[in-house]
């Protein structure tokens, strides 16, 4: 009998395939997750969609009940009277909508005529102004309809079987309950959902606090600040955008309800009602309210005069909302992006039908608010948040490391309108210069990577070079506050040259060359040496009475340049040699290292000259 016994190399292959395992199933775990949710979703929309409708009423009635709570009402009588203008709210929507659909039902077939008869004189005065081109396009399929009423006239030749008899089944007449029962079931389903939806609102308003304390308990209590702050910001956030919203759709139907009047349309106020109900839902909603006012005006009017109407009076009034209103109501942002609302109407539709599509934007902001203070739902601000998923010095590294400097020029002339140059190059490009050090220095990426971001900043500095400042920005800035006032009050005494060196890493020539830069726009005599040689032969015929060796140096990188320093100081005598520009980054995100950087040179020259 032989024993088994285990190699070293065997428990490695063992342990490698145990990690392995180990990261497939930290990787498939979201998604696994995310299954489950959306299963459950879709499994319980029964239950879901009134505790969901609920919550929704109760962000939309909150500060109704807090106006009633300003005026000293107590709380129980709040409320009730924010629970009974709901009521009087859906009781007046739906009286207007039954009575205005009894009217137009019975006009309808006298307008699906005219409609019919006027589809098809448009259909003939086609055919007579384009039939010729429709009749050269159409030889082949008009061959192959006479080929089928060929067929069809020879199929209904044929005799018929003699054996077959004809067999028509009846249902039993239904008896008077049953009627009841088809009439009652139908219209007490929605009278059902109502009520439970009220109910449960009425709970959430009374019980508000306490079910924010339960909510604060289940997320964690180890952070209190930020969970009050995401419940207290959600809560104010989704009840401001939910009664802007009804105050903005309300006007909309409104407005839409007295211009069809004034055109002339039948039933206008149903199709008012219906187009501020349908603004609800993006994008798709003005769109179906449009077609019903559209379809009567053709059937209304002999001719299309009063169709361009209704197409006129949708097209003023909707942009005029969409883009002038709302926009000075709520922000002109909801806080979510374009293509996140597209695809949370497509999935709220997919789980729970046309109602989805009407909740899919305030459980989309909702989601978005929790993940702008909660860690566990971070993904939904990065994912659905119109903020920028990377931070500008991020945004200015992943453009310099894919070789795409273009993108980066782009986006820095967009940031320049806002910001100081000095500003810029410190916070974002020097940042983003940080950030591919610290990728060297994890094994992230080669030190040829690391070359190719030094070339591409600097064609991003030489496209910059003649770049405007904003001048609002340094107009409304104090002296001592622009960064170029500063540093020209630096070199107010310079009467001497600045040699701006770069250090021996791929990236250090982008440092001095925005070192540079902001000196020379400062009014300094600057030249530039891209790298040192190694010996102070080259530089010994320069005339500079400070010489700069700027790079991102740690303390390693810094040892070795002292010999290049001790050179240029034997070689230079009647020049002040400084190094400078560290790898770390400060603490202090205000700091200004490059302007920092500048006016000590800036003071050096100043004493030197």
């Amino acid at each position: 009998m032989i024993e088994r016994q285990d190699t070293p190399k065997a428990i490695g292959r063992s342990l490698t395939g145990s990690w392995r395992q180990g990261r497939a199933l930290d990787a498939a775990g979201p998604w696994i997750i995310a299954s489950i949710v959306t299963f459950g979703l879709y499994a319980g929309r029964s239950v879901l969609l009134p505790i969901i409708l609920a919550i929704l009423l109760s962000f939309l009635l909150a500060p109704i009940v807090a106006g009633f709570r300003r005026l000293r009402v107590p709380r129980a009588p709040a409320v009730l009277l924010a629970i009974v203008l709901a009521l009087g709210a859906i009781g007046t929507t739906s009286a207007i909508l039954i009575s205005q659909a009894a009217t137009l039902s019975r006009d309808a077939p006298a307008y699906a005529e005219r409609i019919t008869a006027k589809v098809a004189d448009l259909r003939t005065a086609i055919h007579e102004r384009f039939g010729s081109v429709l009749r050269s396009s159409g030889g082949s399929s008009s061959k192959t309809s006479q080929d089928s009423r060929r067929a069809g006239a020879a199929l209904a030749a044929r005799p018929e079987d003699s054996r077959a008899v004809p067999v028509e089944i009846r249902e039993p007449m239904p008896s008077a309950m049953d009627e009841i029962r088809s009439y009652l079931l139908p219209a007490l389903a929605p009278i059902e959902t109502t009520l439970i939806v009220l109910i449960v609102a009425i709970f959430i308003l009374f019980q508000k606090e306490d079910l924010r304390d339960r909510l604060i308990r289940i997320m964690g209590t180890a952070d209190l600040h930020r969970t009050t702050i995401a419940l207290d910001e959600g809560a104010k956030r989704l009840s401001r955008y939910f009664l802007s919203q009804s105050i903005v759709n309300f006007s909309f139907g409104t407005v839409i309800w007295v211009g069809l009047y004034s055109i002339g349309i039948p039933s206008p106020g149903l199709w008012g009602v219906l187009a501020g109900l349908l603004r609800f839902i993006p994008y798709v909603g003005v769109l179906v309210a449009g077609v019903g006012p559209l379809a009567l005006a053709a059937a209304v009017d002999p001719g299309w005069l009063m169709v361009g109407y209704v197409t006129l009076l949708f097209l003023i009034v909707e942009p005029l909302v969409g883009y002038v209103i709302e926009p000075l109501l709520y922000g002109h942002s909801t806080g979510l992006s374009p293509v996140s609302v597209v695809v949370a109407a497509l999935f709220w539709t997919w789980i729970w039908g046309p109602l989805g599509l009407v909740l899919s934007m305030p459980l989309t902001l909702m989601l978005v608010v929790l993940g702008r203070h909660i860690p566990a739902f971070e993904i939904f601000d990065v994912v659905l948040g119109d903020r920028p998923a990377l931070s500008p010095a991020q945004s200015f590294y992943q453009r310099v490391l894919a070789g795409h400097p273009e993108e980066a020029i782009e986006l820095a002339e967009i940031q320049l309108e806002t910001m100081t140059r000095t500003a810029y190059y410190d916070s974002v490009i020097l940042c983003g210069l940080r950030l591919a050090v610290a990728d060297l220095d994890r094994g992230a990426i080669a030190r040829d990577a690391l070359h190719a971001v030094g070339d591409a900043t600097l064609e991003v500095l030489e496209a910059l070079e003649d770049y405007p400042d904003p001048p609002t920005r340094n107009a409304e800035l104090a002296p001592l506050e622009d960064p170029k006032a500063r540093i020209s009050t630096a070199c107010a005494d310079l009467n001497s040259s600045v040699l701006c060196v770069a250090g021996r890493g791929p990236l250090d020539p982008a440092v001095a060359r925005m070192a540079a830069q902001l000196l020379r726009r400062a009014g300094c005599d600057v030249s530039e040496q891209v790298r040192p040689s190694g010996t102070a032969n080259v530089l010994a015929n320069i005339d500079a009475s400070v010489i700069c060796i700027l790079g991102l140096f740690d303390e390693r990188s810094f040892r070795r340049m002292q010999p290049v320093i001790t050179n240029l100081k034997s070689a230079v005598s009647n020049a002040s040699v400084l190094a400078g520009m560290t790898r770390e980054q400060r603490a202090d995100p205000t700091s200004h290292e490059l302007l920092t950087s500048m006016e000590s040179l800036c003071q050096a020259v100043s004493s030197t000259g």
